[in-house]
Formats: C-alpha cells, sequence, structure tokens
C-alpha cells in the first residue's frame, strides 16, 4: 500500500505547485498555469492569492466568467483583499456589469485605496452610464491625486469634448476644446506612444481650425500605429485642406490599400476614392 501523505505533506505539495504554476505564469504559458493553480487548490482551498492568481490567469485567456469567479474565491478568503477587488471590478466591467463594477471601485475607496487607479476605473464606468458630470470628477480627482498614467488626462479630455459638442456658446465650446488638446498633451508628455491621445489632439485641432497641429498630431499618431486607418484618413483630408496634393493623393491611396477590405470603412473608403480622382486631376497625374 501507499502511505497516506499527511496534511503537512499535502500542504506543501500545494505550495509547489503554486510556485510552478507562478513560474509558468511568467513563461507565458498560461494553461498549464491554470492546471497548476487547480490542483494546487484542490489541496489548499484557504490560498487567497492562489485563487487571484488564477483569477488573472483566466483573465489572460479572455475566460472573464471564470475570473470573476476566481476573484470572488479569493476575496471569500480576504473581503477586503484590494488587489482582487479591483481586478473583479475590471473584469466585471468586461462583462458588462458596470452597476456591480462600480460598487466594487467604490468598495476600495472606503478601504483606503485612495488611489488614481481606482478613481481613473470610476470615471470610465461613470462615462461609460452617461454620468458625464460624474466622470468629470473622477478624472479631475485622479489628476489631482499626481497620477502618473496618461490614462486620466485622456479620459478628462474625451470628456470636455463631450461637452464641446453639448455647448451651444461659441466661445464656451472653444475653450472646452482648448482645454481638451492642453489635456492630450499633457498625457502624451506621460506616454508618447499612446496613439490614441495623438490621433484625438488631431481631431480636436481641427476642430479648432488648427490644421497645421492636427496634421502633425496624426503623423504622431501613424508613426506610433501606422495602420491606423482613422488616423490615415484624417491625415488625408487635413493635407487636401492645407493644398498639399501629393501628399495628401499618396496618404489616401495608402487609406485605400488597406482599408478597401474593411465592411466597417465602407462609408470612408467610398469618400477616400473620390478624393483620390478628384486628386490624380489637380495634381496634374491624370486619371486612373
Amino acid at each position: 500500500m501507499f502511505p497516506v501523505l499527511s496534511p503537512l505533506y499535502a500542504q506543501t505539495d500545494a505550495l509547489e505547485m503554486f510556485r510552478l504554476a507562478s513560474q509558468k505564469m511568467a513563461l507565458g504559458k498560461t494553461d498549464e498555469a491554470i492546471e497548476l493553480y487547480k490542483k494546487g487548490l484542490e489541496i489548499k482551498r484557504d490560498s487567497k492569492e492562489a485563487w487571484y492568481n488564477l483569477g488573472v490567469a483566466y483573465g489572460k485567456k479572455g475566460l472573464v466568467a471564470k475570473e470573476v469567479e476566481a476573484y470572488q474565491k479569493a476575496l471569500e478568503l480576504d473581503q477586503n483583499y484590494g488587489n482582487a477587488l479591483f481586478n473583479l471590478g475590471l473584469a466585471l466591467r468586461d462583462l458588462g456589469q458596470k452597476e456591480k463594477a462600480l460598487e466594487v471601485f467604490n468598495k476600495l475607496l472606503l478601504l483606503e485605496q485612495n488611489t488614481p487607479e481606482v478613481w481613473n476605473n470610476i470615471g470610465v464606468l461613470k462615462l461609460e452610464m452617461g454620468d458625464t458630470k460624474g466622470a468629470q470628477e473622477a478624472f479631475l480627482k485622479a489628476i489631482e491625486m499626481g497620477a502618473q498614467s496618461a490614462d486620466p488626462y485622456f479620459n478628462l479630455a474625451i470628456v470636455l469634448v463631450r461637452l464641446a459638442d453639448a455647448e451651444k456658446d461659441a466661445k464656451a465650446q472653444e475653450r472646452l476644446l482648448k482645454e481638451a488638446m492642453d489635456l492630450c498633451d499633457q498625457a502624451l508628455a506621460r506616454d508618447q506612444r499612446h496613439f490614441r491621445v495623438a490621433y484625438n489632439k488631431g481631431v480636436v485641432a481641427h476642430r479648432l481650425g488648427l490644421k497645421e497641429k492636427a496634421v502633425e498630431a496624426y503623423k504622431l499618431a501613424l508613426s506610433i500605429k501606422p495602420d491606423y486607418k482613422p488616423a490615415l484618413y484624417n491625415l488625408a483630408v487635413e493635407l487636401n485642406e492645407i493644398g498639399k496634393c501629393d501628399e495628401a493623393l499618396a496618404t489616401f491611396e495608402a487609406y485605400l490599400r488597406i482599408a478597401v477590405s474593411d465592411p466597417k470603412e465602407t462609408a470612408f473608403v467610398q469618400g477616400a476614392k473620390a478624393q483620390v480622382e478628384r486628386l490624380h486631376e489637380r495634381c496634374g497625374q491624370g486619371t486612373r
């Protein structure tokens, strides 16, 4: 007969499985890590860290419902486990359960997890739920707390653009757009590789009539993500409007090469094709 392992040996086996699982995660072997965490938790079910790490592994695989279950198991062992609460809030948002996600992040605030990251996520949720004012306050709070991430600055810029859209007074609208562009600059100062910030700075610059700045911003976005279709299209339009015929033509054609087969781009593709025909004539190259 095989000897029966004592509880002490069983616990040791579980800890070794958790250690190996963490190694597998570090190597990107997520499936193997999941199996090791699960086997270890069959022996030692009271490890909140293992449940949390299992949730992270499920999240990497896109198994969000299982990710949520794992974080909830960790929180059954420690209801104030900050890391599990934070990730649970993100996962619930991914599942579309925004009210529950907001409850989780508000609980983090009560647990002295009063950080820019928590406030930024509260702002994102409120914005998605249509509470523009609440979102603005949350992003401002994140910035006031010294946020190092570009996200609160960028998100607040998006809020200000939305407020500008709803503003009837032209001067007030211009003020909001200028503030939004300044926030984009602050975001880029924190993350120079954030192509969406660069792109949206271009959109705001266009609305302010700052065409050269818009061109510069779209080119920055494309230097980071060369195949970003909205930036290519908008850059072509902007170049056309400032009279850079040859460059506009080349940019429209670059856009068409990557967008022509994308159903989401159909309306823009038609517009780009029409512009290409006109630009061929204007640039003296004849029509295709």
